[in-house]
């Protein structure tokens, strides 16, 4: 354990010299058997620093969240003007065939000084949020889509991909189930019960189109509370539960004695009285968290949103299943800005529909993300800004957005500190804050390759040192009320061939409710009003897609025509090549296979000789692909050096007498080191070659 020694603490030798153990012996900790080394000192699993305490799924965002508090005051590998370390999270998830890589994010974390807030609380642990997006398997909502998701935080060391059951040395592994949110019906889906005869009288439009739009929007009738008590019955859902709904008319202003009428006449129907629920929530303490419960609460920097996890815990009791209505789970945010007052400031409330599932003994954990102004907040370095934060969770009822303190019946509330990122505060200064996905301070004025420290949002996570750009280059700026409404324009200039042009094609973002925007310029000289919280809460501010291997300047003109208020310049690079010409040896690919020829290839070691090869290069991969499932495949090759033009041999075993006698793909993948679309790293191409093998 660390220990304090006068006004320093020195770590333990496996935390301070973490990397250093590593580089000396990949399995010095024993969680990396399979490298042939031996373990020096067993250490897996080890949180006495951090822990990821959730893993939840946004249904509406299509994103996957996990919430890490950081424990301690030092550890981190210096204060936050340093560098500090990163505590990373590979994401997997499950659709019922194993476990799949769903990407991996980080936080960058300091050693921060221990304090108090305004209330006396100290102000650790700090509740970090970081995520990927995820493009999910859809089906209709008859068929409830279901996955578990699993997050694996390691500190300061990158989780291995395509190993879901590895076990980090400072860090832990956090499970818990998804639900994907249902596509619409189509005619597919129940195609199987249909003649033959009627099925070849379908037109075939009907049977290739996929529905659209994609999730479903509805709508979905809501089952009626007599109903209610028909399908709740022998499922130990009490009176209580499943007709709170009915009380709550109560709270909303249009309701009138005919609504209250209807629905207690239902219940007479169903063999109970309102008033007898009543009764029973008025004598039960509020707070209840049988059903559901908030877990979770943090700060998604990447994102700048509030993300909060609650469980939903039981099968049933949620109004309905898949295909109806079903109820509604309300997460309120509140916040301490720092004012002087030390009062929660209610932001606003997200909304997630759930449903009864059966089958999920394990729950299902959804994230509820709230997009935040972060921007007024930022401080220097030296000041580090730990505000609190506090979400309410209820079932079926808006919580209160007067009375912080107010429980409701259904739910509980979750406070915690986060950190917002140090940065620029708001100062009525129009410039570029990021650029291609990366802070416009961390790409290179000359060269317009990213610096060390660089990170890619939202997934924060870092970046290889010298990384060029491919595909669109988004450019955003502050969302400053001091430059709201002004006009502004952005021009693109090739640097090294000529030319430029204003950008005046419309571009897409989100408003502060996450609902899509579209932002047109004047189609002539490109002149466009500096965007508001409000109307554009990315704070985009143009897209360019350049094309071409040159680099590109990006000149901000804010007011009037001719003032220059920012420049930022991108290196592109949209050149990943899948062959090799002599007339460019810099960018080369190409895979051979060393054999008599493709068919009845033998059993053994198949030589290959392949070139990978690219101007900003990151790494090379060689997997086998094919063969008729469920038996073994050669394990895969892989290195972060490129080859020589004239190409490496390397070798595929073949040997094993389980990996069955039929058709393969030995596949070589190149990656480049380029940002990709502003969104994520590394440009790839693949080159396939077939063998059927004896």
């Amino acid at each position: 354990m660390a220990k304090e020694t006068g006004n320093r603490i020195k770590l333990e030798p496996t935390r301070s010299g973490f990397r250093k153990l590593l580089a000396a012996n990949p399995n010095y900790f024993g969680t990396s058997p399979n490298l042939g080394l031996k373990a020096v000192n067993a250490m897996a699993g080890n949180t006495s620093y951090e822990e990821v305490e959730c893993v939840s799924y946004s249904p509406s965002r299509d994103r996957i969240e996990a919430t890490i508090h950081v424990k301690r005051s030092y550890g981190y590998s210096g204060g936050p003007c340093s560098a500090g370390s990163f505590e990373y999270v590979r994401f997997y998830i499950d659709y019922g065939g194993g476990w799949e890589d769903a990407g991996l994010a980080a936080v960058n974390v300091h050693d921060i000084p221990d304090g108090e807030d305004c209330r006396g609380d100290a102000n650790h642990p700090i509740s970090y949020v970081c995520g990927v997006d995820h493009a999910p398997r859809r089906k209709y909502c008859g068929s409830p889509v279901l996955p578990a998701i699993r997050a694996i935080l390691s500190w300061n060391l990158v989780p291995s991909p395509a190993d879901p059951d590895w076990q980090p040395p400072w860090g832990n592994v956090h499970d818990c189930r998804a639900q994907i949110s249902p596509r619409r019906f189509w005619i597919k889906d129940i195609l199987d019960k249909f003649p033959a005869e009627l099925v070849a009288s379908v037109p075939e439009y009907v049977l290739e189109n996929p529905p659209f739009p994609d999730p479903d929007p509805g709508p979905l009738k809501p089952i009626a509370l007599d109903a209610l008590a028909i399908h709740y019955k022998g499922k130990d859902v009490p009176t209580h539960r499943f007709a709170f709904n009915a009380l709550t008319l109560a709270a909303e202003p249009g309701a009138d004695l005919a609504a209250f009428a209807g629905n207690a006449n239902l219940a007479k129907e169903a063999g109970f009285d309102l008033g007898d629920v009543l009764k029973k929530i008025e004598e039960d303490d509020s707070g209840n968290t049988t059903y559901e419960e908030l877990e979770c609460l943090g700060l998604d920097g990447g994102l700048e949103s509030l993300v909060a996890t609650f469980k939903v815990k039981l099968s049933s009791g949620y109004s309905g299943p898949p295909c109806s209505a079903g109820s509604t789970e309300y997460v309120a945010f509140w916040s301490d800005w720092g004012n002087d007052e030390c009062k929660l400031e209610y932001l606003d409330t997200v909304k997630t529909t759930v449903h009864d599932y059966e089958k999920i003994d394990d729950g299902i954990c959804y994230a509820a993300i709230l997009k935040v102004d972060l921007g007024k907040f930022r401080r220097s370095c030296e000041k580090p800004f730990l505000p609190r934060v506090r979400a309410v969770l209820s079932w079926n009822s808006p919580p209160s957005t007067t009375d912080p303190d107010d429980v409701p019946f259904w739910g509980n509330r979750v406070d915690r500190h986060v950190q917002i990122e140090p940065g620029v505060a708001y100062d009525g200064t129009a410039r570029f804050t990021k650029v291609g996905g990366v802070a416009a301070n961390m790409v290179d004025l000359g060269t317009g390759l990213t610096l060390p420290g660089a990170v890619i949002t939202p997934s924060t996570t870092p970046l290889p040192n010298n990384c060029p750009f491919y595909g669109e280059i988004e450019l955003r700026g502050p969302l400053d009320p001091a430059l709201a409404g002004h006009p502004y324009r952005i021009r693109a200039a090739n640097v090294d061939a000529g030319g430029s042009h204003y950008l005046t094609t419309p571009f897409s973002t989100e408003d502060s409710n996450g609902d899509p925007v579209t932002v047109t310029p004047d189609p002539i000289n490109g002149w466009v009003t500096w965007p508001t919280w409000m109307s554009n809460a990315e704070g985009i501010l143009g897209r360019n897609t350049p094309g071409t291997e040159n680099r590109w300047d990006f000149t901000l003109e804010f007011d009037v025509a001719g003032n220059v208020v920012d420049t930022a310049r991108t290196q592109m690079d949209n050149t990943v090549k899948n062959v090799a010409e002599l007339t460019d040896t810099v960018n080369a690919g190409d895979l051979e296979l060393v054999t008599a020829g493709p068919c009845k290839v033998p059993h053994g070691l198949l030589e290959l000789v392949y070139i990978a090869r690219d101007k900003h290069f990151l790494n090379w991969s060689i997997v086998v692909l094919g063969g008729p499932g469920g038996a073994p495949l050669p394990p895969s090759l892989s290195g972060t050096s490129q080859t020589p033009f004239t190409g490496t041999t390397a070798f595929l075993d073949f040997s094993d007498p389980m990996i069955a006698p039929c058709g393969y793909v030995v596949r070589l993948t190149i990656t480049d080191r380029a940002i990709v679309n502003s969104k994520s790293l590394g440009h790839h191409t693949t080159v396939d070659r077939g063998l059927c093998l004896e």
